[in-house]
């Protein structure tokens, strides 16, 4: 036999024996595939439901401050802090959340609230 005989029975042999541990695999590299393929795709629902969640938090957070019962907490508030920024001194005019009532807006104690003014309320955030 001539060696470009030779090398071309053992191309065709590695081709053939590459196909065969393709075939017995293939079920496993499918499913490793269709399982990263779900993930991302679970993974990507997830982040667009969380994000337009807290998009309709935020909305309704900013219907909230529109509202009475809003004011009249602001006014507590600033009323009992005197009117001062709790962090400078100098007069408050806004009040700024220590945490979020995140699922029950509006629903927050007056003790998460404190009286600040614009430039140190800026600074907060």
């Amino acid at each position: 036999m001539d060696p470009l005989e030779n090398l071309v029975r053992q191309f065709f042999e590695a081709i053939i024996n590459v196909t065969i541990i393709i075939a017995e695999y293939l079920p496993y590299i499918i499913a490793l595939l269709v399982f990263y393929i779900y993930g991302k795709y679970r993974s990507r629902l997830y982040r667009e439901r969380r994000e337009a969640n807290r998009i309709e938090r935020r909305d309704t957070y900013r219907e909230y401050l529109k509202t009475d019962d809003w004011k009249r907490k602001r006014y507590v508030v600033l009323k009992r802090d005197n009117w001062t920024c709790q962090h400078c001194g100098v007069p408050a005019t806004q009040v700024h959340h220590l945490k979020y009532a995140k699922y029950n807006i509006g629903k927050e104690p007056i003790e998460w609230l404190v009286s600040l003014c614009k430039r140190c309320h800026e600074k907060q955030h």
